[in-house]
């Protein structure tokens, strides 16, 4: 009972002591240290159940391994180490080394087992691990551990970062760019031997990347020039993404995705910030670049007034911002210069007030100022214009263009005219005669450019034209007036004096005289106007457009001729009258024909045959009247007059007829011509006085039998005389109470160029007459045949043209 108590204790005992545990490889050779602290001998206790396996340096012969076992004892040392070849699996077991009955060493000895499957988790096939810059990275090593368990270790460069007893080691840090391409190792750590296993990758750190624009961060360029800008970067791996950024107050945001920024024909909108932004997988990375658009300024004027205190002010608004500026300008508001002023240097104006200057026109008008900064487009000029409009306010004035002297036509309607400038508008206006006030609303008040005087410089300013009508109704009206204008500053006072003037009346001309080579005109003047009148005589041939033009050098004369024309030819000739307030109308055109050479040479001829002898006859006829030869002198002149008749026959009508052809009415057909602006020949007639038109056919016919007159002696017979247009004229001639009646027919013709009279073989029907009654009457009585046949001298006559 006691020996079973004591075994217990023994092995409570025992466990409470230290024990070495030790593990090793199968095969190994394993010792176990034990050294002597007295002279009692050293025994060696092994599995099972503490056996004896030696006793000093002896191995117990017994066991069955004993072949495998021994004691190593060195002379002379106090060591007794038991040492075991061909470690097995027999051999696991508690060892113990006595020394002494107090002195006991204990031992555990196990097979070991090396531990398997040493992996990094992050590394890829070529043993690398991708990690980012400034970003956590965890680099994850696992095993499966041998017996005893081990330790995990993270090295690099044979420094030791992180051990831990475990199957899992994480290392967590944040890698630097130093930490690119730097090896890494996991080993594992035993009891056994240092480092059974152990696996290396190398780091691979995902960089954002490096970009750069230009190393000057401002750039300047002049509007309108082409700007390209390089986005430079470096990427220790591909670029996800490559970008350019800009926002435009007035256009879409850039979105540009190449290196390369052109800009063509830059503009001050394009000024800013530019941004290059290239993205890859360790992140983002920009420059910045500013772009400074150089443009000319504009240039805005401004004013201040403070009284007596006046300035301008000429600001400018440009890139760069420094200005040089020039003289100012005084314009009218129309733009007419009217004086320079000097600038302070610093694009300001102070307005000097002058006494009769700005009293007057209070300065009104635009002033203009130029700046620069020095930038130009395409080489221009680089001042720039800016200008400022002057609105002055005061009472209204009188311009010094306004005539004190204006002119009328008596009996006609005329008007005062003044110029002047009112700001504000008039509010009214009086018309003064004498000591008498008109108001009139028989006026037009306009918007009007006038001309004035100021600073000495004559210019065209803006404002009213006030027009007052009046009926000029005789002498009186033409006298002084006084016009007064007020606004809500204050009034002012014109005077104007109203004389008699207008064109000319056109002259009438009174006889036109062709000669062969010349014209000789003659005129007759109309009221002048009130002004001294030239009269100018213009003409041209009639197939010619194109006027020429004489003016009568001498005022007085009332006559003058055209020299120099071709003979035989028709012109056309007018007259009009000029004086300083204008021209007359032209007269009626009047077409003559200028006499040929071979007419010239007849006219004497025919004078001297024909005409001498007819004023011969003449004066004996009228002798013979005087004489109281009175009834004879009727029978000869009717018998003459037949047997002229009888005589000359159809051949003197058709001469007679050609004669008429040539001596026509000038003024109808001038009229006529002017009128289809044709140059038609004229038709004549039988009769001249009947002033026939152009294309007239006209035939005659009696009646055989006479006829009386019923209406006696007091009446009138009528002869129609019509147009080829159907409308009709009447002539009226007074007869005696036996009388002939001409029907007069008129056929529409067409108009022709010539003029054709055919002989009596082929001839046309242009008169038919037929004498039924007497032709001619005697002074004292009306005499018929008892028969009721005509007088041989008054027989009858039948013809056919």
């Amino acid at each position: 009972m006691r020996i079973s108590q004591l075994f217990s204790f023994t092995l409570i005992f025992s466990e409470l002591l230290a024990v070495n545990v030790l593990y090793h490889f199968e095969d190994d050779t394993v010792i176990l240290p034990c050294e002597q602290l007295s002279n009692e001998q050293i025994v060696w206790q092994g599995p099972e159940n503490y056996f004896i396996y030696g006793y000093g340096d002896i191995i117990n012969p017994k066991l069955s391994k004993s072949n495998r076992l021994s004691i190593i004892h060195v002379n002379g040392s106090h060591q007794y180490n038991l040492q075991i070849r061909h470690f097995s699996s027999e051999d696991e077991g508690h060892y113990k080394c006595v020394r002494s009955i107090v002195h006991e060493e204990y031992f555990a000895l196990f097979i070991g087992k090396s531990p398997s499957n040493l992996t990094i988790v992050e590394e890829d096939s070529q043993h690398i691990v991708y990690g980012y810059l400034n970003r956590v990275l965890e680099l994850s090593c696992t095993v499966i551990h041998g017996v005893p368990n081990g330790k995990l270790v993270w090295m690099v460069n044979n420094k030791t970062l992180e051990e831990e007893a475990s199957s899992l080691l994480v290392y967590t840090f944040i890698p630097k760019q130093e930490d690119h391409l730097q090896n890494y190792t996991c080993a594992t750590k035993s009891n056994i031997v240092p480092y059974v296993m152990e696996r290396t990758v190398r780091l691979f750190v995902y960089m954002p990347p490096i970009v750069s624009i230009s190393l000057n961060k401002t750039l300047g360029i002049q509007e309108g020039e082409d700007l390209t800008l390089n986005c430079n970067y470096s990427s220790n791996h591909d670029v996800k993404e490559l970008k350019w950024e800009k926002r435009f107050e007035h256009e879409s945001p850039l979105d540009e995705r190449s290196q390369y920024l052109n800009i063509k024909s830059i503009n001050r909108q394009h000024a800013g910030k530019y941004r290059c932004t290239v993205t890859n997988l360790a992140g983002s990375a920009s420059d910045v670049v500013t772009i400074e658009v150089y443009y000319q300024p504009k240039v805005q004027v401004t004013f201040e007034d403070r009284g007596n205190y006046r300035q301008l002010n000429c600001l400018a608004n440009g890139v760069p911002d420094r200005y040089i500026f020039t003289r100012w300008e005084h314009t009218s508001d129309c733009y007419d210069l009217i004086r320079y002023l000097p600038d302070d240097g610093n694009g300001k104006l102070i307005l000097p007030n002058i006494p009769g200057e700005t009293d007057r026109h209070h300065d009104r008008g635009f002033y203009i100022c130029h700046a620069s900064n020095n930038v130009s487009l395409n080489s221009s000029n680089s001042f720039i214009r800016g200008e400022f409009f002057l609105k002055a306010q005061g009472k209204p004035y009188f311009v010094s263009s306004n005539n004190n002297t204006q002119y009328g036509i008596k009996g006609q309607d005329g008007n005062l005219t003044v110029d002047f400038v009112s700001f504000p508008e008039i509010t009214n206006f009086t018309v003064i005669d004498g000591d008498m006030k008109h108001y009139t609303d028989n006026y037009t008040l306009e918007t009007w450019r006038v001309m004035d005087k100021v600073y000495n410089k004559t210019a065209m300013v803006n404002g009213s034209r006030l027009v007052i009508s009046m009926n000029i109704r005789n002498e009186n009206d033409f006298r002084s007036y006084t016009i007064k204008l007020s606004n809500r500053f204050g009034s002012a006072n014109f005077n104007i004096s109203l004389r008699s003037a207008s064109c000319p009346e056109t002259p009438e001309i009174m006889m036109i005289k062709p000669n062969e080579n010349k014209v000789t005109v003659q005129w007759r003047e109309r009221f002048n106007g009130g002004f001294p009148q030239s009269v100018f005589i213009q003409y041209r041939r009639r197939d010619v457009q194109y006027w020429n033009e004489i003016p009568v050098s001498d005022p007085g004369m009332h006559s003058d001729y055209i020299d120099g024309l071709t003979p035989g030819t028709e012109y056309l000739i007018r007259v009009y009258s000029k004086n300083m307030k204008g021209a007359s109308n032209f007269t009626d055109m009047k077409l003559i024909r200028t006499e040929s050479a071979e007419n010239s040479n007849n006219k004497t001829l025919v004078f001297l045959v024909f005409v001498v002898p007819f004023l011969i006859a003449i004066g004996v006829l009228y002798w013979q009247y005087q004489m109281g030869n009175l009834k004879a002198l009727q029978r000869i002149s009717c018998f003459k007059g037949q047997q002229f008749i009888y005589q000359v026959g159809v051949g003197a009508v058709e001469n007679n007829v050609y004669d008429m052809q040539n001596n026509v009415d000038q003024h109808a057909v001038a009229q006529n011509a002017v009128a289809q602006n044709l140059d038609v020949p004229v038709y004549s007639s039988i009769d001249r006085r009947a002033n026939l038109t152009i294309g007239q056919t006209v035939s005659y016919s009696t009646t055989p039998n006479r006829k009386r007159n019923y209406l006696e002696k007091h009446q009138e017979n009528t002869g129609s005389v019509g147009e080829a247009s159907g409308t009709g004229n009447s002539a009226i001639k007074k007869g005696p109470d036996r009388l002939s009646y001409i029907e007069v027919s008129f056929e529409p013709k067409p108009n022709e160029y010539k003029f054709h009279i055919h002989g009596s073989e082929n001839r046309t029907n242009y008169v038919d007459i037929d004498f039924s009654k007497r032709i001619c009457s005697y002074a004292n009585s009306h005499i018929e045949s008892d028969d009721g046949s005509t007088p041989q001298a008054c027989a009858m006559l039948k013809y056919e043209g």
